[in-house]
C-alpha cells in the first residue's frame, strides 16, 4: 500500500493578503488586485457576496482546466475536489463529525482539559498556553477520533507542526520529511489494524470496513484522509482557544463568565469564532468555471476569486462595531467562521464542542493568571493551509515567578 508525495508547491492563501476590508466594502466591494504569487485575483468583501461565492457551484476549489471545464485536483485530495468526487470522499469521513455524534466526545474533552489546566496551575514559571494546553488538547481529541493510540499522539502533534509550514521557506524540506514520516506511520497503523480487526469505533476502523464493502475506495484515498485530519483538524481549534484565552484574561471576561450563565458562555464562544476568523481558518480561493456575476461585477471564466471569512465576519451591515469583541451583539449566529456551502469545515461541530469544553474548564478551574505579552506582540506564523497561529502565548499563573 502506498500514498502520494506531499504537494510539490503550496497554494495561494487568502492569508497572504493584507487589505483594509472596511475601505474595500465601502468603495469597491468586488475588486481586482495583484497577489504575492505574481498572479491576480478578485477580492470579494461583503458578507452577502462572500456567501454567494462559497455557495455557488460555478466556482471550483481547484484551478480551472479551461479545456475540460473543471478543476485540476488530484483524485485523492478531497479538500480540493468538486462534486461528485468531493461528495463521495467527504461522505466517507463525515459520520464522526455530525452534530448528533460530537456530544459523545464531550466528557473526554473536558477530562483532558481539566488535567492540562491542573498541570498549568501548578507551574511556578511562565506557561505557554499553546504547548501546555491548546495544542495537546485539540490533538488528543482529533487523534482519538481518527484512531491514533494515545502513546503516539505527541508524535502526531510534533509531525503535524513540522509539516505545517510554508513550503517555500527553508523549512520546506523539513516539512516534506515530516509528511513522509507521518505517511509511513499511517501506513503501518492501517496495516496493523487490518491484520487485527477489532471492535473499535474510530475513523480508521470505519474506513477499513468501508473499503472492504466498496473496492472503489483506494488505499491512497484511505491513507490520505487518515493522515490529513490530524494535520488540518487541530491547529485552527488550538488557535481559537488562544484567542479565547486572550479575551478571558485581557478584557475581564473570565470574571464575567464566572458570574454568568451557560447562555453567556455559549455566546462568548460564538464571538471568539467570529473574531478569530481573521487569524486562522480562511476559506480557499475559488476559480470561476464560467462567466459569473458577483455583486454586479462580472468574473471571467478561469479567474481566481478570494472570499475572505475575515471580511464577511467584519461586515458592519451585519455586525455593528464589528472590530469590537462583544458576545452580546445581535446576529452573532450568522458568522462564517467555518465557511459556507459544501466545503464548510467538516469539523465545525467538533471544534465548537472543543472550544465550549475548553472555556468551561478554564472558567470552572479557579485559574488566576495574566498575559505576559501584549496581544499585538505575540509572534505569529502562517502555514501552508492558510492558518495564522501564535508561536506561543505566555501567561503567568498567580503565585508563579512570571
Amino acid at each position: 500500500m502506498t500514498s502520494r508525495e506531499p504537494p510539490p508547491v503550496e497554494r495561494f492563501r487568502p492569508a497572504d493578503l493584507d487589505r483594509d476590508w472596511h475601505a474595500l466594502r465601502a468603495g469597491c466591494p468586488v475588486s481586482r488586485t495583484a497577489t504575492p504569487d505574481g498572479g491576480g485575483t478578485w477580492l470579494v468583501t461583503r458578507y452577502d457576496d462572500v456567501r454567494a461565492v462559497l455557495a455557488n457551484p460555478a466556482f471550483s476549489v481547484s484551478p480551472l482546466d479551461v479545456e475540460r471545464g473543471h478543476g485540476t485536483a488530484e483524485a485523492n485530495e478531497s479538500i480540493f475536489q468538486d462534486p461528485p468526487e468531493h461528495t463521495r470522499l467527504r461522505g466517507l469521513v463525515a459520520a464522526p463529525f455530525a452534530v448528533s455524534q460530537v456530544g459523545r466526545y464531550a466528557p473526554a474533552i473536558r477530562a483532558k482539559a481539566d488535567g492540562l489546566l491542573a498541570t498549568m496551575m501548578r507551574a511556578t514559571e511562565p506557561v505557554d498556553v499553546m504547548s501546555g494546553f491548546a495544542k495537546p488538547l485539540t490533538m488528543n481529541v482529533i487523534a482519538g477520533i481518527v484512531g491514533i493510540p494515545e502513546p503516539d499522539r505527541p508524535m502526531a502533534q510534533q509531525l503535524s507542526d513540522q509539516l505545517l509550514v510554508p513550503l517555500s521557506e527553508a523549512q520546506g524540506a523539513v516539512a516534506r520529511a515530516g509528511w513522509r514520516r507521518f505517511n509511513d506511520y499511517v501506513l503501518a497503523l492501517v496495516a496493523a489494524r487490518r491484520a487485527r480487526p477489532g471492535p473499535e469505533d474510530d475513523l480508521v476502523a470505519h474506513l477499513i470496513r468501508a473499503q472492504a464493502a466498496d473496492s472503489s475506495i483506494t488505499d491512497v484515498e484511505l491513507v490520505t484522509m487518515v493522515l490529513g485530519l490530524p494535520v488540518a483538524g487541530y491547529v485552527s481549534t488550538a488557535n481559537a482557544i488562544a484567542v479565547a484565552f486572550r479575551h478571558l484574561l485581557e478584557e475581564g471576561w473570565l470574571a464575567r463568565l464566572r458570574a454568568g450563565d451557560t447562555e453567556l458562555a455559549n455566546r462568548f464562544v460564538e464571538e471568539v469564532l467570529r473574531v478569530q476568523s481573521g487569524d486562522n481558518g480562511e476559506s480557499m480561493p475559488r476559480f470561476a468555471t464560467c462567466e459569473v456575476r458577483v455583486g454586479g461585477t462580472v468574473i471571467g471564466k478561469g479567474d481566481r476569486v478570494v472570499a475572505p471569512l475575515v471580511a464577511a465576519n467584519r461586515d458592519e451591515e451585519l455586525f455593528a462595531d464589528a472590530d469590537t469583541f462583544d458576545p452580546y451583539r445581535t446576529g452573532l449566529g450568522r458568522h462564517l467562521a467555518f465557511g459556507f456551502g459544501i466545503h464548510r469545515c467538516l469539523g465545525a461541530n467538533l471544534a465548537r464542542m472543543e472550544l465550549r469544553c475548553a472555556v468551561a474548564a478554564i472558567v470552572e478551574s479557579g485559574l488566576r493568571a495574566r498575559m505576559i505579552e501584549d496581544w499585538d506582540d505575540v509572534p505569529w506564523r502562517v502555514n501552508m493551509l492558510g492558518d495564522r497561529f501564535p508561536e506561543r502565548l505566555l501567561i503567568a499563573i498567580e503565585g508563579g515567578s512570571g
